[in-house]
């Protein structure tokens, strides 16, 4: 007499201690770029499909993070947002010891230039401004102009909608790059949210798409 057979439990649940991940080149959008990010965490939970053409979920705790982007990527993405309305023209920043200094030309009637150095500043770990110092405009420039220099470059980042919660510690400025770090907890596939608006963007955003590209 023939035994039935048992069934075959599937693996539906993986758990990971501890984890370290380091990336280079990943790509969040077309227009940014960031050169290195580190990743260290534990209490990792992989769940997998219950169906067949479903994507696995992860799921990690405070997991932290440090994310670094060079002068060359900053530019690269200010120069794929730039200030709506045409008033700010041929923005560059660079990154120094300590603060970031951003140079252009204001346009209105004539062309100015300017440059305005500034020291980001973390809000509550989820939001990031720029204290702006340390302004040289152009000679004779009206207190109207001014005023529509700091409008437009006073813009903050906020953090919470990206589509994973991030809690940022902090900002460094060193020569040449500007390192973030933090706290994140993360979700993937991650649940659809509105991607936050970047300083200076003059239209919606694309959503946010995490990609590792291989270094130039």
């Amino acid at each position: 007499m023939a035994m039935p057979e048992e069934p075959v439990l599937a693996l539906q649940q993986i758990e990971i201690g501890g984890a370290q991940i380091h990336l280079v080149s990943v790509r969040l959008r077309e227009d940014i770029l960031l050169d290195e990010v580190h990743l260290e965490g534990g209490d990792i939970r992989v769940e997998l499909p219950a169906a067949a053409g479903e994507p696995p979920r992860l799921f990690a705790e405070g997991t932290v993070f440090r994310a670094m982007m060079t002068e060359v990527n900053l530019n690269r993405a200010l120069a794929a947002n730039p200030p709506p309305g045409g008033t700010l023209k041929n923005l560059r920043v660079a990154v120094l010891s300590g603060k970031l200094r951003l140079t252009g030309q204001i346009v209105k009637g004539i062309s100015l230039p300017f440059t305005i150095e500034g020291v980001p500043r973390i809000e509550n770990g989820t939001r990031v401004s720029l204290d702006w110092q340390n302004v040289k405009l152009g000679i004779g420039m009206p207190r109207a102009i001014v005023d529509i220099l700091e409008e437009q470059i006073n813009q903050t980042l906020d953090l919470t909608q990206l589509p994973i919660a991030v809690w940022l510690d902090a900002l460094r400025c060193e020569p040449g790059r500007l390192t973030a770090a933090g706290r994140a907890r993360i979700l993937l596939p991650p649940v659809p949210a509105t991607p936050p608006r970047l300083p200076f963007r003059a239209g919606e955003p694309d959503p946010i798409v995490a990609e590792i590209v291989a270094p130039e």
